[in-house]
């Protein structure tokens, strides 16, 4: 059975078994941000909006992401998986950013000349700490047409709950699993600081609707470029 064949009937299987969980565990979520700032990276510099659909439960979540610039040159959907216990979380998604490709093939995961990535992310919560760690574990992580990189993407955060905000400062390492690789997925070398800045959030009121906010400061010291994000949940 082909990879996307096996991805698909995984996600049938849990939508099936979620629906018939909690039917009223489905929704649908709107994010409108003034760029798309992921891991260190500038995905696109456009305001764009995101939009989740699917099941979110205290567990399981089993949804769709989609990326969308007003411009329309940033494009991207992705499928998540995910599922928490206690302070133990672990998600797989399968990225597709098809942004200025001439005829996307969704259902195209052939190692060579897929558009997806999978990534594979394992985090935990301490009293004083977040941890997670992303690997890409299979495609579009190449170098040569061939070599998978492995990219992986390590995040500690430290959130600070002060009385109108909360104030999140990070730091994340990157590197190449492959040691053969000379570059990663977040900047043109196999080892740095691919993310290191702090998040601002509060919620703000608007005829009686609460409206979470959140200010991103980062830094790809690989890259050597700093950025920031603004994110408005809107529903």
């Amino acid at each position: 059975m082909k990879i996307q064949n096996k991805i698909c009937l995984l996600i049938a299987i849990i939508c099936c078994y979620s629906s018939v969980q909690a039917q009223d565990n489905f929704d649908v979520n709107v994010q409108a941000k003034s760029m798309h700032y992921w891991r260190g990276l500038r995905v696109t510099e456009a305001v764009m909006t995101g939009t989740s659909v699917g099941y979110f439960g205290d567990n399981l979540s089993v949804y769709a992401w989609g990326g969308l610039s007003v411009d329309g040159k940033y494009k991207e959907v992705t499928n998540i998986i995910s599922y928490k216990k206690g302070n133990f979380k672990v998600t797989l998604c399968d990225i597709y950013n098809f942004s200025g490709a001439t005829n996307p093939d969704y259902f195209n995961y052939k190692k060579e000349e897929t558009l997806h990535f999978i990534d594979l992310e394992v985090a935990y919560s301490f009293s004083f700490m977040n941890l997670s760690v992303a690997t890409v574990i299979y495609g579009n992580d190449r170098e040569l047409g061939d070599v998978q990189k492995y990219s992986t993407y390590v995040n500690m955060s430290f959130p600070i709950k002060l009385e109108k905000v909360t104030v999140t400062p990070y730091i994340s390492p990157a590197f190449a699993l492959n040691g053969d690789a000379k570059t990663m997925l977040y900047g043109d070398d196999n080892f740095g600081i691919a993310n290191v800045g702090l998040i601002v959030g509060k919620t703000l009121t608007f005829a009686d609707k609460k409206f979470p906010v959140a200010a991103t400061l980062g830094y790809n010291v690989v890259l050597d470029q700093a950025s920031v994000q603004l994110a408005v949940n809107l529903f």
